[in-house]
């Protein structure tokens, strides 16, 4: 009963395949790229606070009235 008639309708198209694989690879690359971007942040977060100090400090003129 079965004749193969509509095997060919079932296989997988070579174009969505690709697409697929594109649709994939762009994901994959986007959540790479995010991580590494969230991995930065974390990375530039967890160095110290800098000392405000001047490097130039000027003393203050007192005025004797």
């Amino acid at each position: 009963m079965c004749s193969g008639v509509g095997v060919a309708d079932r296989e997988a198209d070579p174009a969505m395949h690709r697409l697929l694989s594109a649709g994939l690879t762009a994901l994959c690359a986007a959540a790479l790229a995010v991580g590494a971007a969230l991995g930065i942040v974390a990375i530039l977060g967890a160095t110290p606070e800098q000392p405000n100090t001047p490097l130039i400090s000027y003393e203050q003129a007192q005025t004797g009235r």
